[in-house]
């Protein structure tokens, strides 16, 4: 088995059916999806038990809780530092493996010198359009057009 839990709690096998199945499916998973592919072996495995164990492995650093603004949390074992690439029209999201230039690096230290804000994590998103979702993208909204009601939105808040 992959990543066996670092913790005090006792390892169950639906936990770490759970941890197995962000491993084999690549992590950016919600709950649901993690409960769907578990209930599998575990038919009887609620909801609830998905949530609490991701919730706990999260806590005790196996996991990482990917909240990027959207209805849904996504969870992946923890890695080195990446960026992610999210698809604004089908939402899939993949690891970008980049190396963290110099310059973002001191962008940080120097944002987590101003007005004395704690920065507790550093994240950087690119969000665009994937290469399955190019074809969809004169139906989307272009890209233009949100930046301008972005823009726009912070002008009238």
């Amino acid at each position: 088995m992959g990543n066996s839990c670092r913790m005090n709690h006792r390892q169950t096998k639906q936990r770490q059916a759970i941890l197995d199945a962000i491993e084999r499916h690549g992590g950016h998973l919600t709950a649901d999806e993690i409960h769907q592919l578990v209930k599998k072996h575990y038919p009887r495995l609620s909801l609830g038990t998905v949530y609490r164990n991701l919730h706990l492995l999260a806590r005790q650093g196996v996991l990482c809780e990917l909240d990027f603004g959207l209805a849904v949390t996504y969870f992946e074992t923890t890695k080195d530092p990446h960026f992610h690439m999210i698809c604004r029209i089908c939402g899939k999201i993949e690891d970008a493996i980049l190396p963290i230039e110099r310059g973002l690096a001191a962008l940080v230290r120097r944002a987590a010198k101003a007005d004395g804000f704690l920065i507790e994590e550093p994240r950087l998103d690119f969000i665009g359009v994937c290469p399955a979702c190019r074809p969809k993208r004169s139906q989307a909204s272009p890209p233009e057009q949100t930046l301008k009601s972005l823009l726009n939105f912070k002008k009238t808040s």
